[in-house]
């Protein structure tokens, strides 16, 4: 493994649930050869997120299908970008959260996706898989582990790279100082409010139209925000417990144009967040977005007007395509692994040691 050129496969399905992304990733000239996000119908998508409450027959079917599915995808994808398999040094498989429980009294985590199946269908070339679960044994929380993948792409700028998905979570990379943390909702919010509303027939929404359309309960939200925003990040968070419960306990009665606010509210727990434990202590003046979140161009505007002098883009700015990033940092993960060097980072999880990451299956 430790050779030059050497270019690894990621694969990455977050907490949206909306699909799959694979990215084929150039480790050595840090670049991204090709990428694409592959959609799961709405069914699919639905039956993920309603995972963490399925009985232990039905969520180890699940973790096969899913197998199955991601061994079809790559295949799928290696034929359309023309990859020869003696090309790819390994593979990574982040798999889908389906619970992460860092704070409970047994911290525990919970990715499925059976990486059995990508083994069988790439013979010879190592799967990597179950990255979590070595960070919570060394003392952490398991997350964020893209941090150290951002440094790795920054080579010491100063930047905050934010991830927006179902959880919004951030890096900050000043000089040789590096730490991150999840700040809150992302997109699952306003996603399970328009789930919820249109009954299961959209998942999200789309470009923030629907947000756009409204005007925020702002004094709603800054009451709202206070819950998130204490002393010190919150660290690591599950999905689940920022979608459906949150929208039944405080929008009980609702309607359309709450999706406004809560778009509202995500944007204003993100830049509180960048206020209180970034900009108070570092200098730090680039924030560059990723995830599905960044084509919410509510939500974008929303930052911008919560963030004065802080100037926003896209982690395309710094040659990687937003959509394209996790699945690459899991392909450089998969790489650290195979070396036998950490891929954990103990100032974005607390864990008292850098862990290697991950398990490893070659047929």
């Amino acid at each position: 493994m430790n050779r030059k050129n050497v270019k690894a496969l990621g694969l990455m399905s977050g907490t949206s649930a909306d699909g799959l992304t694979l990215c084929f990733f150039d480790i050595s000239a840090k670049k991204t050869i090709c990428f694409k996000n592959y959609p799961y119908n709405i069914k699919l998508q639905n039956k993920i997120l309603r995972a963490k409450d399925f009985t232990v027959p039905a969520l180890s079917e699940l973790n096969f299908e899913l197998g199955r599915l991601y061994a079809k995808t790559a295949l799928k994808f290696v034929k359309e970008f023309n990859i020869r398999k003696k090309d790819i040094a390994a593979i990574g498989s982040h798999g889908q959260t389906v619970w992460h429980g860092p704070r409970a009294k047994v911290p525990n985590t919970l990715q499925i996706g059976e990486a059995s199946f990508l083994a069988e269908a790439f013979k010879g070339i190592p799967v990597v898989y179950n990255f979590r679960p070595a960070d919570i044994a060394a003392g952490g929380s398991g997350a964020p582990l893209v941090p150290v993948f951002d440094k790795y792409i920054c080579g010491g700028k100063k930047a905050m790279l934010l991830n927006i998905g179902g959880i919004s979570n951030i890096t900050v990379c000043a000089g040789k100082k590096i730490y991150g943390f999840d700040i809150g909702p992302g997109n699952s919010l306003s996603d399970a409010a328009v789930n919820i509303l249109s009954k299961g027939k959209k998942t999200y929404d789309k470009d923030g139209k629907i947000a756009a359309s409204f005007k925020p309960d702002v004094k709603k939200a800054e009451e709202l925000c206070r819950m998130f925003i204490g002393s010190k990040p919150l660290v690591s968070l599950e999905r689940s417990l920022l979608a459906e419960p949150f929208i039944n306990k405080y929008f009980p009665k609702l309607e359309l144009k709450d999706v406004s606010t809560l778009n509202y509210l995500t944007a204003l727990i993100i830049a509180k967040s960048v206020k209180n434990f970034i900009l108070n202590k570092d200098d730090v003046k680039n924030l560059y977005l990723c995830g599905g979140g960044v084509y919410n161009k509510t939500l974008a505007l929303n930052l911008a007007a919560l963030l004065p002098g802080i100037k926003i883009g896209s982690t395309a700015d710094i040659g990687l395509h937003p959509l394209a990033k996790e699945a690459a940092a899991f392909a450089y993960l998969a790489w650290l692994s195979l070396n036998g060097k950490p891929g954990g980072c103990t100032s974005a999880t607390g864990a008292k040691r850098a862990a290697v990451l991950g398990c490893v299956i070659k047929q």
